[in-house]
């Protein structure tokens, strides 16, 4: 009964008919209604059926107790009808009449009124009495259909909370794709990229189930605008799965459900394609229900699949997955309400204005949180990860070292008990039988003190060799003492002036004093050998928690691009990094300098 009222309830009024057939016509549906075969929609307004292959009949008597005309709407609120027919049949000349065709197989600029929900704006005359049927197809979807009758400006003002509501989850999505594409420009993880992607398939999901995809998006799609749902739907959750791969930093490794979840995954990008080659073919209905079904499932499947997986690692200690299950949990809240309604179980959604956009909005509120979170984590661990790997290094390193000590230690007593020990006996023999030589000729004597000096220069060499392997009393003299005697006898037997300066008050650790004394020693030897210096300087100067070595010379210099690859200089740079250090050369034509800065820590040893 239409009155000067805003808008009209239709519950208990309007009855449904289902045309199994997909052969009825209005007249025959006219016909199930005088014979009471029409099923009535009561209570809830919404009529939840699940899948359906059938076409429906909507039909309502509608009668105007007013004198004068009214305009008024009346719309089906539904996201998504493949093709939508209205009937007027008038009681006052018995006619029938077609009044006007919309639908998503429909270029959006066909419809009766240009909004998301199907309007069809209608007159009834002064008293009228009329009966109104829609043909409703939604062959291949869920049939959830809601009626609505009121006047044009009441029924436009709900659509103003729709829009509002939806521009408001828009500005969430909208910055957190934003915030994503430039995480993913800024640092290169491949996890903002997915989440964007996963952003932008989302949405269209949300959009199509409320009708905005055809305005917004998509306005003419024609046949394809029947797979939107299930493909952005599919592939919403193949893409969740990967960015939940990449959140908790699961791999075959840590994982036993990684293959399953990469089977899994797989298949899921497979279906979110599958849509595209069913355009190829006529309609059937067989392909449109196994789509339906499949998107349906999967959607659960994904939902368990993935917190099965993130419990899965927050048991081997991945303990921030605790968050990605929070922001889990309202999408999962919200997509089986959906998936219940579209099975045609609930009738309307548990939260407002749509289950499945709201938990969307939550978790990607929560879980871009999250992210933050899991880069502390990941930064944390990364740090711990590095100093394993450095003790693990300098283990290695100080191993290396102890290694050549070792072989140093023998090689010193090798040297001096074998090898010195047989020049020392050929040297007396020698001079023994210097005695009974005297009858020589004065070359034939010249010869011979020339071959004894040159085997005493050999035993001198062998015990410097030696002592350089191995410093002899180095415990007892420490690092100042076994350098000053280094000098001292490079000062005796070589062509470079050595001077030695420090400033060292305590000792310290002997490992640490023998790897200063290899790096001091490695540079004087490359003076010695290779700077064709008169001059040279070793400086050694204790500050702050500081150990500052300066060797410096006056020889002709070398090429600092290439030296490095010297075995010697290799040892130095070892050496100075293994004790923390760093090293700095300054070499030209006229002469070289060489500062290593070594850190020291107080070990509360004695004095020197």
């Amino acid at each position: 009964m239409v009155d000067s009222s805003a808008t009209y309830r239709l519950n208990g009024h309007i009855g449904y008919y289902e045309d199994t057939t997909l052969t009825a016509a209005p007249e025959d549906v006219l016909a199930h209604k005088q014979a009471g075969r029409l099923v009535p929609i009561n209570g809830d307004e919404y009529v939840s059926l699940g899948y359906t292959d059938s076409y429906y009949w909507l039909v309502v008597d509608l009668e105007n107790t007013l004198t004068e005309y009214v305009d008024l709407f009346l719309s089906i609120p539904s996201s998504s009808i493949n093709l939508l027919e209205l009937y007027r049949w008038n009681a006052k000349d018995s006619t029938l009449t077609f009044v006007s065709r919309t639908g998503d197989r429909l270029p959006f600029a066909e419809r009766p009124w240009p909004v998301w929900e199907f309007l069809f704006p209608i007159r009834l005359e002064g008293n009228e009495l009329s009966t109104w049927l829609f043909k409703v197809d939604k062959r291949g979807q869920n049939f959830i259909i809601k009626t609505q009758l009121g006047k044009r400006e009441a029924i436009l003002q709900q659509d103003i909370s729709v829009y509002s509501a939806f521009s408001f989850y828009a500005g969430i999505f909208a910055f957190a794709l934003l915030l994503n594409v430039l995480m993913y420009l800024s640092v290169g993880d491949r996890i903002h990229l997915y989440y964007a992607l996963y952003i932008c398939c989302s949405v269209t999901l949300v959009l199509d189930e409320v009708g905005l995809t055809k305005q917004w998006l998509f306005t003419d799609l024609g046949r394809l605008h029947d797979y939107v749902k299930s493909i952005s739907g599919t592939l919403s959750c193949a893409l969740l799965i990967q960015v939940m791969q990449l959140f908790t930093n699961q791999t075959a490794a840590n994982s036993r459900l990684y293959h399953f979840t990469n089977y899994y995954k797989y298949l899921l990008w497979a279906l979110g394609i599958a849509p595209f080659f069913a355009l190829l073919f006529p309609i059937d209905i067989r392909v449109e229900k196994a789509i339906f079904y499949s998107s349906t499932v999967q959607g659960i499947v994904s939902m368990l699949v993935i917190m099965v997986c993130v419990i899965d690692r927050i048991r081997s200690g991945f303990i921030i997955g605790y968050y990605y299950l929070l922001a889990l949990l309202p999408l999962m809240i919200g997509g089986v309400n959906y998936v219940l309604q579209v099975m045609g179980i609930v009738g309307e959604q548990l939260f407002k204005p749509n289950g499945v956009i709201v938990g969307f909005a939550a978790e990607v509120v929560i879980l871009s949180f999250a992210f933050t979170l899991r880069y502390n984590f990941l930064k944390r661990e990364k740090a711990q990860l590095k100093k394993e790997n450095d003790r693990i290094r300098q283990q290695a390193v100080q191993q290396v070292f102890q290694a050549q000590e070792d072989e140093r230690d023998r090689l010193a007593k090798d040297l001096h008990d074998d090898l010195g020990g047989t020049l020392s006996v050929i040297r007396l023999k020698v001079t023994d039988f210097q005695q009974k030589l005297n009858g020589m000729q004065p070359a034939e004597q010249e010869s011979f003190n020339e071959t004894i000096n040159l085997i005493t220069r050999a035993c001198d060499d062998l015990r410097e060799i030696s002592h350089s392997l191995k410093p002899k009393f180095f415990l007892e003299n420490g690092l100042i003492g076994t350098i000053r005697e280094r000098i001292s006898i490079l000062n005796r037997a070589s062509a470079v002036n050595f001077e030695f300066v420090y400033q060292y008050t305590q000792r310290r650790d002997h490992e640490t004093e023998l790897s200063i004394y290899r790096i001091v020693n490695e540079l004087i030897n490359n003076i010695t050998k290779h700077s064709c210096a008169t001059q040279a300087t070793v400086q050694l100067v204790e500050t702050a928690g500081m150990l500052i070595i300066i060797v410096e010379d006056n020889g002709v210099g070398f090429d600092d691009r290439e030296t490095p690859d010297g075995i010697g200089l290799k040892n130095v740079y070892s050496r100075t990094q293994y004790l923390g250090g760093r090293c700095v050369i300054d070499t030209n034509k006229n002469g070289t300098t060489i500062t290593i800065e070594i850190p020291l820590q107080d070990d509360g040893n004695q004095t020197n």
